[in-house]
């Protein structure tokens, strides 16, 4: 059984300036921890197909 957290994070398109809010859940073996968790969203944020996303404020529950 892993572990999942839920997040909230605001992106930034470093692009065209655009912000927005972006939330899901992120989840990984039982060792996940949340400093893994903000590395693999920040990571999602930047294969984004078309954009150039960065995600800051991330908040984990």
């Amino acid at each position: 059984m892993g572990k999942k957290f839920s997040f909230t994070a605001t992106v930034r398109d470093e692009r065209t300036g655009e912000t927005g809010t972006a939330q899901g859940q992120a989840e990984g073996d039982d060792m996940y921890t949340p400093e893994r968790a903000r590395t693999d969203i920040q990571g999602w944020a930047s294969t984004v197909p078309g954009r150039n996303l960065t995600a800051t404020d991330i908040q984990l529950s």
